[in-house]
């Protein structure tokens, strides 16, 4: 199955990697080639590029399909303009200017912004104002510099009104192109090759330009222009691979986290801040000598500035919203602690008490019991007292076990009422009770046995102001010596039987001589 998909994937590739390679072989050509008609190559790159975006949109099928082809179409008069500019070079005749290339290249640069106005709706989905003021930041910071080095010097050359236009609109229509590509670049969070393929493009046509005209603007003839044409065939090459990659299909998806720049993104775009006023202070191009030149860069470090406050003023609403989550946050951890520490002991209380009553329930009982009788000695005597409650089983049979219940409850609530603080009731199941005492003598025993006997006279009101009256039978033992809860529960229950059997309502105090219940 691996080696499957490996081939597969080989083949979705092999369209990008042989229009790469014969492109490179083209660019290649064009700079080891001395021969005039190497000037017609960049027509070539760029021509296929025409049809290289159809077909990649054709074979991958992206999803939307209009802003691949906006720049299939804006590549045409792009080809076109190179195929002019060639056919001059070949023919050893200087290119008019301004002519009919620079019109055709300007409305292929105004076409490109449109494809990427289209693709960037597409990728960055709903606005991003911190991906927005960083893209003009960036902006605004190379256009000190495209004033600086190419704007100001064409105003102040004695071109005419129509090809200082045009010479005018090139740099104005890049500052579109790289307001378009950083906006791109800081408002998605895509990453597929095909996105980088495209921002290189971008960035390498750019880089193009402004090595160009800068030199153009500033020397009066462009320097190094065998560099910048290899740079812009490259570029165009860049954009056919994009528009072939399979990734150019992969889905897309906004920036996370853009709030919060990081430190790199943050120090870039102070940089750009300073730019401008680097330029006044070193006298780039005899800035200073030209008031209205130094007031444009001041007014637009002055925009950087405000933008910069627009930024930082995002990051500090960012903070707040992150710190007001975070204790959102630790909030909610909070009250879940406090809710599962409520819950824990609601369990633990449902673990180790009756549900009825609410008293100890055996378990419980036996805790408490083993660590009394751990204790006991001749000084330190404990009691264990257990109760039924004498007709119980009538009361339940002839007024509903509901009453029953409710009788339970109460007897429970008596019991309590006339224990010590520091004394134990519980509820062994049914109608059986028992009671642990601890610190008690043989005489306070029979003492504190005849005070629970005696609660029992006075009845005990059921619902509808109903009452009933009933008895207890009481069977302790009093333990001076350790022992196990298990044969003290045993004593104590045999001196219950036999209360029982003596006549009901009365108590029966278990002496370890006495003979069991079968003697």
């Amino acid at each position: 199955m691996g080696k499957v998909h490996v081939r597969l994937t080989s083949r979705r590739h092999a369209l990008v990697w042989a229009y790469a390679t014969a492109g490179t072989a083209v660019i290649l050509t064009y700079m080891v080639t001395s021969s005039p008609k190497r000037y017609l190559l960049p027509a070539l790159i760029s021509g296929s590029v025409v049809l290289a975006i159809p077909v990649g949109v054709a074979r991958h099928r992206p999803r939307p399909v209009l802003p691949w082809y906006l720049l299939a179409a804006a590549m045409a008069p792009f080809a076109a303009a190179d195929t002019i500019w060639g056919v001059y070079q070949v023919r050893g005749e200087e290119v008019p200017f301004p002519g009919v290339a620079d019109l055709l290249y300007l409305g292929s640069y105004l076409m490109f912004a449109a494809g990427l106005v289209a693709l960037a709706r597409h990728q960055t989905g709903r606005p991003h104002w911190a991906g927005l003021l960083d893209a003009s930041i960036v902006t605004l910071g190379f256009a000190t510099l495209a004033w600086a080095f190419v704007v100001a010097p064409y105003l102040r050359s004695e071109l005419s009104a129509w090809p200082l236009t045009v010479s005018l609109a090139y740099p104005v229509t890049d500052l579109v192109l790289l307001s378009l590509t950083a906006r791109l670049i800081l408002t998605t969070g895509t990453r597929a090759p095909s996105f980088l393929l495209c921002v290189g493009w971008l960035l390498l046509l750019l880089a193009a330009d402004g090595l160009y005209y800068g030199t153009m603007a500033t020397k009066g003839t462009a320097i190094a222009q065998t560099v910048s044409e290899i740079a812009w065939m490259v570029s165009s090459l860049l954009l056919g691979a994009s528009a072939l990659h399979p990734s150019v299909a992969w889905p897309t998806r906004s920036a996370e986290g853009q709030e919060r720049p990081r430190k790199r993104r943050l120090t870039v775009l102070i940089a750009l801040i300073l730019m401008g006023p680097s330029t006044v202070l070193a006298n780039v191009g005899g800035i200073r000598e030209h008031p209205t030149d130094v007031a444009v860069v001041v007014g637009m470090t002055a925009g950087l500035s405000l933008l910069l406050v627009l930024r930082l003023a995002l990051l500090a609403q960012y903070a707040q919203n992150v710190a007001a989550e975070a204790h959102a946050h630790a909030h909610r951890l909070a009250s879940s602690l406090r809710e599962q520490a409520e819950l824990q002991k609601q369990l633990s209380h449902q673990a180790t008490h009756d549900h009825l009553t609410g008293l100890a329930n055996r378990a419980l009982l036996s805790e408490r019991l083993e660590s009394a009788l751990d204790r006991c000695s001749t000084l330190f005597a404990a009691g264990l007292l257990i109760l039924d409650i004498d007709g119980f089983k009538v009361v339940n049979d002839t007024l509903g076990h509901a009453v029953g219940d409710k009788l339970l409850i109460d007897v429970a609530q008596r019991l309590m009422s006339r224990v010590r603080e520091q004394d134990m009731v519980a509820r062994l199941g049914g109608d059986e009770f028992a009671l642990v005492v601890e610190g008690v003598d043989a005489g306070t025993l029979h003492d504190y046995t005849a005070r629970i006997l005696d609660s029992f006279k006075d009845p005990f009101t059921l619902a509808q102001g109903q009452s009933i009256c009933v008895t207890t039978s009481i069977g302790a033992r009093r333990i001076t010596e350790p022992t196990t809860p298990t044969e003290a529960l045993r004593d104590a229950d045999t001196a219950l039987y036999r209360a029982k059997a003596a006549g009901k309502n009365q108590a029966s105090f278990f002496e370890s001589a006495q003979p069991g219940p079968d003697a």
